[in-house]
C-alpha cells in the first residue's frame, strides 16, 4: 500500500464503499489515479454494454451469439407457421371446390392469402433468417 497515493487511497475507498463506480462519473485526474490502480492490480475495469444504446448496438452487429439459440428456433418457427397454415387453409380450399361448395371454397382462398402475406410480413419484421450469418 506505499505506492499509493493518497488520492489513490481516498478513490480506493470510495470504490470499496460503493463497490462499483461508473467510469465516466470519474474527473480526469481520478481517471489517472484509476489507471494507476489498475497497473498495480487494486481494481479492474469492467466493460459493459450502454443500456440506453443496446438496441442500436445489436442493430450494428446483428445477432450475437447469446441469442443465436434462440434465434434459430425463432427461425424455424416462423417458416413453419408460414407454410403450415396457408397449407392447411389451401386445401380446405381446394376440398371444398371438390365437394361443390365454391362460395366456402373462395372464402378460403381468400382467407389463405391473406394469412400467407401476414406471415410474409412477420417473418420481414422479424428478420428471420434460415442461413446463418
Amino acid at each position: 500500500m506505499d505506492e499509493l497515493s493518497e488520492r489513490g487511497r481516498e478513490l480506493l475507498r470510495k470504490i470499496l464503499s460503493r463497490g462499483r463506480v461508473a467510469y465516466d462519473s470519474l474527473s480526469e485526474d481520478e481517471r489517472k489515479v484509476i489507471d494507476e490502480l489498475v497497473r498495480l492490480g487494486y481494481v479492474r475495469l469492467y466493460v459493459e454494454p450502454n443500456g440506453r444504446r443496446l438496441g442500436d448496438a445489436l442493430r450494428i452487429i446483428g445477432s450475437t451469439s447469446a441469442f443465436r439459440s434462440n434465434f434459430n428456433y425463432v427461425n424455424y418457427i416462423c417458416l413453419a407457421l408460414a407454410l403450415l397454415i396457408p397449407s392447411i387453409l389451401l386445401y380446405l380450399s381446394i376440398r371444398s371446390f371438390l365437394l361443390g361448395y365454391a362460395s366456402v371454397g373462395v372464402f378460403f382462398l381468400v382467407l389463405t392469402l391473406g394469412l400467407a402475406y401476414a406471415s410474409f410480413l412477420i417473418i420481414r419484421r422479424r428478420r428471420c433468417h434460415l442461413i446463418k450469418p
